[in-house]
């Protein structure tokens, strides 16, 4: 699993959830996400972000959408 570590910008005109899909979007087509690289869970990082979890799963469920990544059961996201 990886640490996430991004400014979210709570002014910005863009929602947190977009902010989060986006920087994840970037790093994997940057190839700093490996393939099957074991994303955090929602709760972990909503924790670690101090945010909702709807917010994180948003942002997870957009990128599962568009092909970026891969939920498993009982292992997470990838």
């Amino acid at each position: 699993m990886i640490e996430i570590t991004l400014l979210l910008k709570e002014k910005s005109e863009e929602p947190l959830y977009f902010q989060i899909y986006q920087h994840i979007k970037k790093d994997i087509i940057r190839g700093k996400l490996k393939a099957k690289t074991r994303l955090p869970s929602i709760r972990a990082l909503s924790s670690h972000l101090h945010i909702s979890r709807n917010t994180v799963e948003s942002a997870y469920h957009r990128l599962i959408d568009e092909g970026y990544v891969q939920s498993r059961p009982r292992s997470g996201y990838m």
